[in-house]
């Protein structure tokens, strides 16, 4: 392609998976000329959102997509005049562009057919709206779409979610849950105590239901060090064996990850597991927090650390940050903090163990969307089969949100 020509610009493939493209935003317009590397639009996948770069130079002619717009892999999404080689790109059958402008009957069927791919008998959504739907069991067809031209965005999905949570048939669908799971025993995060989940706690035992929130190995009233991971597992394990009906399981960031690896190993006493802020469902971590934590020894270290974790924990009283920096400054948590994490990277694995449990049990993930300790991302790591949810809080769900903490673990189905 030495003469300038018309081509078909198609929508990339950028991942082995990816079938299809949101487009999120043109930002070469007809008529700019653009260079080699420079961003020509923004897309939109599941998992993230990324720029689409001339692959040559050229000239903008004519956008047969519009913002908002799904569109198949390989599908037209734009024409452009380039002398460059383009891979992965064809020439045009048109005559070359030496006129200023298209053939306008050619590029409306282009448009048209483009159009029918991308759109055609589905409803205008984001790829994260329709994956927080699919894993909600949302009927994305109830949903009212505030983005451009009725587009769903994930906030909409999020929205539909929270209602639906509050509806008078949710509340009934709740009310006739397994009256086997009467139990729910809790397990805090890392640094943490049972007594944080006490507002959540107070709201079930409202609804019938008994509670259990001891302190892990290593923290509070527990005596027993926790010179590793395996020491609270095979702490829960026992708990676990000790109960005589099944529980409903919930753990919290590093407490998910136990509760998910306690209950592989006791399968007959767990009927129901909720991961709240999970650990180990992706490589990265807040480090700086973790080790933080671990090698605290002042009220002043803590207060910028807890400002971390949301709202409610950046509000604590002085004299609980004191009593806590007391406890901190014995340094019973720094093995289990160096064992969690190295760095910001994550050394251990909760997704195995969660999706062996979720093709017997009903296991459910919850993610804070301004989580900074835990990237909300870790989502899109979850197995298929494990109910996904994201949630308008920080790493403390329990602490910014227990109504709506509840209501997800209430929720049967």
């Amino acid at each position: 392609m030495n003469a300038v020509t018309q081509v078909r610009l198609p929508m990339p493939r950028l991942g082995e998976t990816m079938e299809q493209g949101t487009i999120s935003n043109w930002l070469v317009k007809p008529g700019d000329d653009f260079v080699r590397g420079d961003p020509l639009l923004e897309l939109e996948t599941d998992k993230t959102l990324v720029e689409y770069p001339a692959l040559g130079s050229g000239k903008m002619i004519e956008t047969l997509v519009e913002p908002g717009d799904v569109v198949d892999v390989g599908a037209p999404i734009a024409i452009i005049e380039s002398s460059d080689v383009w891979d992965h790109v064809s020439d045009s059958p048109e005559p070359p562009a030496q006129t200023s402008e298209p053939d306008t009957n050619s590029t409306a069927a282009m448009r048209s057919s483009a159009h029918t791919q991308s759109t055609s008998d589905r409803l205008r959504a984001t790829p994260l709206a329709r994956r927080l739907a699919r894993q909600s069991g949302l009927d994305l067809s109830t949903v009212t779409g505030t983005g451009r031209r009725g587009r769903i965005e994930a906030h909409d999905v999020q929205t539909s979610i929270e209602s639906d949570l509050t509806s008078p048939v949710s509340a009934a669908r709740r009310g006739n849950s397994d009256a086997a799971l009467d139990t729910v025993l809790f397990i805090h995060g890392f640094a943490g105590l049972g007594s944080n989940w006490a507002a959540l706690r107070a709201n079930l035992q409202k609804t019938g239901l008994k509670t259990l929130a001891p302190d892990m190995p290593g923290h509070g009233q527990n005596s027993t060090d926790a010179n590793g991971v395996e020491d609270c597992v095979a702490w829960l394990e026992a708990l676990l064996n000790e109960q005589d009906r099944p529980v409903h399981l919930v753990g919290h960031s590093l407490g998910a990850h136990i509760a998910a690896q306690a209950a592989e190993r006791t399968h007959s006493k767990v009927g129901r597991l909720t991961l709240v802020a999970p650990a180990g469902c992706g490589h990265d971590i807040n480090g700086t927090f973790l080790h933080g934590m671990a090698h605290a020894h002042s009220a002043g270290e803590l207060v910028h650390l807890l400002r971390l974790l949301g709202p409610k924990a950046s509000k604590l009283p002085l004299d609980a940050i004191e009593t806590m920096a007391n406890e901190l400054a014995k340094g019973r948590l720094i093995p289990l903090a160096d064992a969690v994490a190295r760095g910001n990277m994550q050394c251990i694995d909760t997704i195995t163990a969660a999706a062996a449990l979720s093709q017997h049990i009903p296991v459910t993930a919850i993610f804070g969307i301004a989580d900074t300790i835990i990237p909300k991302e870790h989502m899109f790591n979850m197995p298929p089969r494990v109910s996904s949810h994201i949630v308008r809080t920080g790493h403390m769900p329990h602490w910014d949100s227990p109504a709506l903490l509840e209501r997800l673990i209430l929720q049967t189905d």
